[in-house]
């Protein structure tokens, strides 16, 4: 089962802050995109239920952006909200995730949580990697620039057998 993306971010922030690491809204999407690709790439399934998109610097999950948005370039200190429709108000954004999928999260935030937002980027902006071949696509036409999960799938599928 796929995760709602403002709840990964949400135990990404809390292992950030646990740790003393600060996260902007630029390298939590990365870190959040790499996360979700390494996880296709592990269990050939999403780890966040989302459409990543692929803008200027690097791929975006358009529901975690909006949420941190109004922080502009600045750390995160707050956590993501949806609304609940029973309780007619925004409340803290959680699922239940597994202990594998903790376990997951977690060694992927040691991977690239210490990284910094420029250098994030430039590694989602590798050439021929999934932003790069949606970003500088030439032919046909992709509304919404959908970096998709079977293109995220085939390339990081490669990295893990070099």
């Amino acid at each position: 089962m796929a995760y709602d993306p403002r709840t990964i971010a949400n135990v990404v922030l809390e292992i950030a802050e646990s740790k003393g690491v600060k996260i902007t809204n630029l390298s939590l999407n990365k870190i959040l995109y790499f996360m979700h690709a390494w996880y296709l790439a592990r269990n050939q399934r999403p780890l966040i239920e989302a459409k990543i998109e692929a803008w200027d610097y690097g791929p975006v999950i358009r529901e975690v952006y909006s949420e941190f948005k109004h922080l502009g370039a600045n750390e995160i200190n707050c956590r993501a909200l949806r609304f609940d429709v029973d309780k007619l108000k925004k409340v803290l954004c959680e699922d239940n995730i597994s202990n594998a999928d903790l376990i997951f999260i977690n060694d992927q935030f040691s991977r690239y949580g210490h990284m910094g937002a420029r250098k994030l980027v430039s590694i989602s902006h590798e050439q021929g990697g999934p932003w790069d071949v949606v970003y500088n696509r030439s032919g046909r036409i992709n509304p919404g620039m959908e970096i998709s999960n079977e293109l995220i799938q085939a390339y990081f599928d490669k990295q893990t057998r070099h």
